[in-house]
């Protein structure tokens, strides 16, 4: 029960990451133009 819940949290978790750094990216790009 307990590893079901951790591994059905985690890939929102790296979604959430993955947002993120392209979030940051482009603002990162925007920043140098």
């Amino acid at each position: 029960m307990v590893s079901h819940d951790v591994s059905d949290k985690t890939p929102g978790m790296l979604l959430v990451a993955r947002l993120h750094v392209d979030l940051c990216r482009l603002q990162s790009a925007i920043c140098t133009r």
